[in-house]
């Protein structure tokens, strides 16, 4: 592999590490913690990392309080790893 070849993969190398940081980082939020919402648009069971949130710009949900998300009975947080439904009791 010549100079030219050798600096065009390191250029390609390191885009990616910026890139790869830069996605990581606007998963998390001012704290340093990962950030993570409700996984679906209506009466939600489970959470997931924001940036695999649904849009739920076109969607209208009832007001009833059916599950632990609703109502603000709980909050979805980033715990052992993973995003997880967190009851507030």
């Amino acid at each position: 592999m010549n100079r030219r070849g050798l600096l065009g993969a390191l250029v390609i190398v390191g885009v990616l590490l910026v890139v790869g940081f830069f996605w990581f980082v606007g998963e998390m939020d001012s704290e340093g913690d990962l950030v993570c919402v409700p996984a679906s648009c209506c009466h939600a069971t489970s959470c997931v990392l924001e940036s695999e949130a649904p849009n739920c710009s076109d969607r209208f949900c009832s007001m009833s309080c059916d599950t632990d998300l609703d109502c603000g009975a709980g909050r979805c947080e980033y715990v052992d790893g993973e995003c997880e439904v967190v009851v507030d009791e």
